[in-house]
């Protein structure tokens, strides 16, 4: 009887290793899918990460190139706007010299003083339409810099590790509204 016994556990510790074996293989088998998909995702993963890597360094690059291209044109507009504001300077005084040295009759004098006034007015309308140019171009550059910083955020990219602060653009010192891109008001 003992014998039949150690036999019947015999056979049952037979059985019991094969079934664990089998148990082995499968979770061995499912051990290394899962790895080779471990793999295939850390693979994939680098990738995304490479290619988010490219996309914001094209996206840094273009803001540089867009913030240098606004900035020399604001500076160009500013420059050309401070040469107008000389000149018209310069011709006023010049004008008011010749009108003191001539002694014209009041007709002629009147009709000088005219063409004058449509000259100024001419001239004041051109600088009126270069502050406005230079107020819709930092407009553009402020909401830029605004959508710009959107973007950073909205890759979980904070604004500081940029190494620098983006400036916001001015006009004679003064801020310009925060309208819809697009609308803008030229400076008092």
């Amino acid at each position: 009887q003992s014998s039949g016994i150690n036999a019947e556990y015999g056979q049952k510790d037979k059985q019991s290793l094969q079934s664990a074996k089998a148990r082995l293989k499968v979770q061995e088998q499912d051990l290394k899918a899962l790895h080779w998909e471990h793999e295939v995702l850390e693979q994939r993963f680098k990738q995304v990460q490479q290619e988010r890597d490219d996309l914001y360094n094209k996206f840094v690059s273009a803001i540089h190139e867009v913030q240098q291209k606004a900035g020399f044109k604001n500076l160009l507009l500013e420059k050309k706007l401070l040469a107008l504001a000389d000149v018209l300077e310069k011709k006023e005084a010049q004008l008011n010299e010749v009108l003191s040295a001539s002694n014209l009759d009041a007709t002629a004098l009147t009709v000088v003083t005219r063409k004058l006034e449509d000259v100024l007015d001419s001239k004041n309308s051109a600088i009126k339409d270069l502050q406005y140019e230079l107020a819709r171009v930092c407009k553009a550059h402020n909401d830029l810099m605004r959508t710009y910083e959107a973007k950073l955020n909205q890759f979980g990219i904070p604004t500081e590790e940029l190494g620098f602060r983006p400036l916001e653009s001015t006009v004679g010192g003064q801020p310009l509204g925060q309208g819809p891109a697009g609308l803008v008001a030229a400076p008092n």
